[in-house]
């Protein structure tokens, strides 16, 4: 069967049922989510009815000022629930790592607090800018000159100072004055003043019972006259809370929150999905996954810790009805938001309920269960079957392309034994084609390598023919110009009848490596005594002789008179390209079970595209201009390679690091 049927019948497996399973699911899921929203906008809308229906409940939510904008520092102080006790260190550190907001304490300066309530203690954090700084005098009995926070509440008004950073004192403000004494000392008034880079800062706690009807906060400056208007101080509702609580149910949570977004009261929890029955888990992973990932915003940490600064939120601040999706940690959380309008139209606040998807697997009957049940378990039995093929599938690729890969060796030749598939597939008709296309190479490959024995020898007849019909010309009487033409047509012969000498000195050398006898070779020996008898050939090259002596020997087994012919070849080939004067170096040395030949000459390098084609028959890197006057056939690196094959080796060719010269490598088995 041909792989595309197979893959074919696999696929009908793995799409079906998924498909069907996923789009009924995602369908289903839709519905649900829009369902748990519609429900949360009915919930908001009408716990927003109830409290403008009440004006007691309406009154505890402050009305904002005219042009009053969020920025705006005349708005009310907010204090915090704090779930856990602070530390009174003077520091920020407990407010920064609950995530707590801090606001401008006026506007137009960098001041700024923050505040919280815990069971019926205000803690208020405050940071001024002020340098330098004027500490306390204890020698003095005011505060005339000295910097000091002042705190104004509907009945009195105190100041705190210190005479350096660590324990604050506050005092009691009579008729304006700021007299220090034990008389004028407010021992309620808990406080820690500790300097920062551009002011200082206190950390501060007083009964909330003071700050009730409002509060001011302002740092002494000599130029203020009259203390600045109190602001409401914003705390948590129990009796609003109490009033959510009607309308709250299982995994929903209500928040009523005022016009600057800060939370008033709050009822009901989501954590509700961890009652969910546990033998749903499995099937609630499924869900989760056929669903896919949705892509929604986390839930703002300000909103945990009383802010609501969202865009749906300040949107319903400004009288529109929202609803959009959330994530906490990895939940989707579904929230609805209501205006709260009081009775002149103005929004006040603004009611809000929450609720997380934990139980909307629940709501899915038996039967859909069963349905995802078995939908997951066939497409993992398809998906399974389809990964174990797509293995057993590479893994036939890749034995057929690690063949094709191999089917020529490093020195261009077609290897032997190409594998052939006998299945009935594309992979079988494939390695087929392969295996016939490289017998074929193979076949052509072969007549090259015996074409120029097969030309020189075709050739010779018809050169003779030419070479003695201009040797008879020569007795004829011919004219002068006849003449050169004549000598032009008899160079020709001459070099065309080299070019024959050449190629049949190769196919002399096939010829006798066929009939040539094994020895013992001592290379040590043969290589020191190749060396002189180089030194008087080449007279325009220095010779140098690196032998690295092995305790195993450096012998091979082999033809010594074609071993010596192949050092000839490399050692004139390196003549030819040295410059005059230049160093060229025969090396010997053992590696492994290897014996290796160097031959390393000083001058241009190989060029880059030459380097696969230098043991190619009729393949040269001299330029055209020598090759034609030394009649250099490219013939001297192929019976190079001949002879290494002969004796089981390998020869390379490679330029030094520096491109100074060239080394070229000969490699044959040590015995």
């Amino acid at each position: 069967m041909r792989i595309r049927k197979q893959l074919f019948f696999i696929s009908l497996v793995t799409l079906a049922l998924p498909w069907v399973g996923c789009q009924t699911i995602r369908e289903m899921d839709n519905s649900l989510r829009q369902g748990q929203v519609n429900s949360l906008s009915a919930t908001s809308r009408a716990v927003a009815a109830r409290i403008q229906s009440d004006g007691q409940l309406r009154s505890i939510l402050p009305a904002p000022q005219e042009n009053d904008t969020r920025s705006d520092t005349d708005t009310p102080f907010y204090a915090h629930r704090l779930h856990s006790p602070l530390f009174i260190d003077g520091y920020d550190d407990d407010w920064i790592s609950q995530g707590y907001t801090f606001n401008p304490l006026q506007r137009g300066t960098k001041n700024h607090v923050v505040m919280g309530l815990r069971q019926s203690q205000l803690h208020i954090f405050v940071q001024i800018h002020k340098s330098p700084l004027r500490y306390f005098n204890p020698s003095l009995t005011t505060l005339d000159g000295t910097d000091h926070l002042i705190l104004h509440t509907k009945n009195q008004s105190y100041a705190l100072f210190a005479s350096s950073p660590g324990q604050a004192l506050a005092i009691r403000m009579v008729d304006g004055q700021k007299r220090v004494n034990d008389k004028t000392r407010e021992h309620q008034i808990k406080a820690i003043w500790l300097e920062h880079p551009h002011g200082y800062q206190l950390e501060i706690t007083l009964p909330i019972a003071w700050a009730r009807t409002g509060l001011s906060i302002e740092a002494f400056e000599p130029t203020n006259r009259s203390p600045r208007p109190l602001r409401p101080v914003l705390t948590h509702s129990e009796t609003l809370s109490s009033e959510l609580d009607v309308f709250t149910s299982l995994g929903t949570r209500l928040h009523v929150i005022g016009h600057a977004g800060h939370l008033i009261a709050n009822a009901g929890t989501i954590d509700a999905e961890a009652t969910q029955n546990a033998t749903h888990g499995f099937l609630t992973w499924i869900y989760s996954l056929a669903l896919g990932n949705r892509q929604y915003p986390q839930v703002q940490g300000t909103s945990l810790k009383g802010s609501f600064n969202s865009e749906d939120i300040l949107s319903t601040l400004k009288g529109e009805t929202t609803s959009r999706w959330l994530l906490i940690g990895n939940r989707p959380l579904a929230r609805a938001s209501s205006p709260l309008i009081d009775e002149k139209g103005t929004v006040i606040g603004a009611v809000i309920a929450e609720q997380s998807t934990g139980s909307m697997i629940d709501m899915t009957d038996q039967a859909f269960s069963k349905l995802l049940a078995y939908s997951f378990l066939a497409s993992l039995f398809a998906a399974v079957s389809l990964v174990f093929y797509a293995n057993w599938l590479s893994l036939r690729i890749r034995k057929l392309s690690d063949a094709a890969t191999n089917a020529v060796n490093e020195n261009g030749k077609i290897t032997e034994g190409f594998p052939v598939m006998s299945s009935a597939d594309e992979l079988g008709d494939l390695s087929r084609s392969y295996s016939q296309l490289l017998m074929r190479l193979r076949e052509y490959t072969n007549y090259l390598q015996t074409l120029s024995s097969k030309l020189s020898h075709e050739l010779r007849t018809p050169l003779a023919i030419v070479r003695s019909s201009l040797d008879n010309l020569e007795h004829e009487r011919m004219g002068k110009q006849a003449k050169v033409y004549a000598d032009r047509a008899r160079e020709g012969t001459t070099r065309l009848s080299n070019i024959l000498n050449a190629m049949s000195a190769a196919s002399r050398v096939e010829q006798a490596i066929g009939a040539s006898e094994r020895e013992i070779i001592p290379c040590d020996e043969l290589l020191s005594n190749l060396k002189d008898a180089y030194e008087d050939v080449y007279k325009n090259v220095r010779f140098n002789l690196k032998l690295r002596k092995d305790p195993k020997g450096l012998r091979i087994n082999g033809s010594g008179e074609l071993l010596v012919q192949a050092l000839d070849k490399l050692v004139d080939n390196a003549a030819d390209f040295c410059p005059d004067q230049g160093v060229i170096e025969l090396g010997l040395y053992r590696h492994q079970d290897s014996i290796i030949f160097t031959v390393h000459n000083e001058g241009p390098p190989l060029p880059s595209h030459m380097h696969g084609q230098l043991f190619d028959s009729m393949v040269s890197v001299r330029d055209k201009a020598s090759t034609e006057a030394s009649h250099h056939l490219g013939l001297g690196l192929y019976i190079v390679r001949l002879i290494t094959d002969f004796h089981s080796g390998e020869v390379q060719g490679y330029n030094v690091a520096d491109n100074s010269g060239v080394i070229f490598e000969l490699r044959l088995p040590a015995c």
